[in-house]
């Protein structure tokens, strides 16, 4: 399994929650709870997931689900705390894209059942064996010798999804936190918290199995149809790299300004010169992909000289669009603008 090592940090979980006695653990009011898990994720799109994996058997809410809202400058509420504070699990994107969530885990002393798609890159950690630096991770420690069976298991994991995150630039201070526009790693994410749900409610195991390799595949299949478009040689500018993960994934060649990217990543006016330069490139290239939510006074010049331009514009949002009809709906309308611009 592509996260074995840290099935070990999800035993922990469920240790730390209580150790049962045979009586209680007997009891109808306790298998109740068990199929009743409480999940709090950072936004929509990771409560959406859930949703899908868990089906009736948990209580699955979102922080931020209004695609008015930019979760980057998103302040947590004492509401929010309580509810974090209640949780059974909790879910984040990581990577700094979502402290509002992360931060308090910490400070209520809940960091040790949350879960992150995207790992934090730990400058004591080794990482010269670990070919995927997105894997899913927990905030506590696994115990490495508790599960020495899933070894070998989990290297052959990280052979089979080199490729499909292949080109994803992963250094320190050079990662794009948008993990969720990486289909291969949300589609191995699904099926680890396939996993991790069990371990709360084995009962509902089997089920949460199903619903996630059936997620998993169609988020697969997804992933497929977006590498087979062939967009080598279409370049594109980005306003907020939200989606750069699909878009080279798919071909396309980003020829945005890294420095004028790292200013808009740290809530920052670009200064004047790379303002310049992006509204003198952005006529050249052949798309420049929008985000509505991060919209400033700045990219909206870009955008108007793109249109003056005659370059084709594509949005794509940090959450749930207000008509999708879940994750993989979005997706999907975001890769058939992607085919819909290729094929014109």
């Amino acid at each position: 399994m592509p996260y074995g090592a840290l099935t070990a940090a999800a035993t922990l979980l469920i240790t730390s929650c209580g150790n049962p006695t045979d009586e209680d653990s007997a009891s109808p009011d306790s298998e109740e709870a068990a199929s009743n898990i409480s999940v709090v994720a950072s936004t929509d799109v990771y409560a959406d997931l859930a949703s899908q994996v868990a089906g009736d058997t948990a209580d699955v809410q979102a922080i931020v689900d209004n695609p008015a809202i930019d979760p980057h400058s998103y302040e947590a509420t004492p509401q929010d705390r309580l509810r974090i504070e209640e949780a059974d699990m909790l879910i984040a994107n990581g990577g700094g894209y979502d402290p509002f969530l992360t931060s308090l885990a910490e400070s209520a002393e809940r960091d040790h059942v949350l879960l992150q798609a995207l790992s934090e890159l730990n400058e004591e950690t080794d990482h010269e064996d670990h070919s995927d630096a997105n894997a899913p991770v927990t905030e506590s420690e696994p115990d490495g010798d508790e599960h020495p069976e899933d070894d070998d298991h989990e290297e052959d994991s990280n052979d089979e999804t080199e490729d499909a995150h292949a080109g994803h630039g992963h250094e320190d201070g050079d990662e794009n936190e948008h993990a969720w526009y990486d289909l291969a790693l949300m589609s191995d994410f699904v099926n680890y918290l396939g996993e991790h749900l069990g371990e709360f409610s084995p009962e509902n195991a089997e089920l949460y199995t199903e619903n996630a390799e059936r997620l998993s595949q169609e988020i697969n299949t997804l992933d497929e149809r977006n590498r087979n478009l062939d967009a080598t040689g279409t370049t594109f500018m980005a306003t907020e790299p939200v989606s750069a993960y699909l878009l080279t994934d798919a071909g396309f060649e980003d020829e945005t300004d890294q420095d004028f990217l790292a200013a808009i990543e740290h809530g920052d006016d670009v200064s004047p010169r790379l303002l310049q330069e992006a509204l003198t490139t952005v006529e050249d290239l052949d798309l420049l992909v929008y985000n509505e939510q991060t919209e400033t006074n700045q990219s909206l010049q870009i955008r108007r000289a793109a249109e003056d331009a005659g370059v084709p514009i594509l949005e794509f949002s940090e959450t749930l669009p207000e008509d999708a009809n879940g994750y993989v709906d979005w997706m999907e309308r975001n890769v058939e603008q992607l085919e819909s611009l290729i094929h014109r």
